[in-house]
């Protein structure tokens, strides 16, 4: 299994608003994306200064299913028109789980 890890960081247009519509995006991604077997989003707690804005934490069964997953139709519509308007950056890493 691989996890996929991704943390944003917002522009200055990312209102409340702008942000509850990428979580609504995010949310309806596994309904369309068979690949993902789990996936955990949301903005930071604020724990800890100079964190990121937002973390996603998804679970693919291999490479090829992250893959298909990156290059979907769905998951590019939501980074260009719903979240690509209100990144600033982001990183993101992936790792097996043990």
């Amino acid at each position: 299994m691989i996890q996929h890890v991704v943390l944003l960081r917002w522009n200055k247009l990312a209102d409340a608003d702008a942000i509850a519509a990428v979580s609504a995006a995010f949310a309806a991604l596994p309904a369309q994306i068979p690949q993902i077997k789990s996936y955990h989003f949301g903005p930071d707690k604020g724990i800890y200064p100079n964190n990121a804005d937002y973390a996603l934490i998804a679970t693919f069964d291999n490479a090829a299913s992250l893959r298909a997953y990156v290059s979907h139709p769905a998951h590019l519509a939501l980074l260009r028109d719903v979240s690509g308007p209100i990144v600033e950056s982001f990183s993101s890493a992936q790792f097996t789980l043990t």
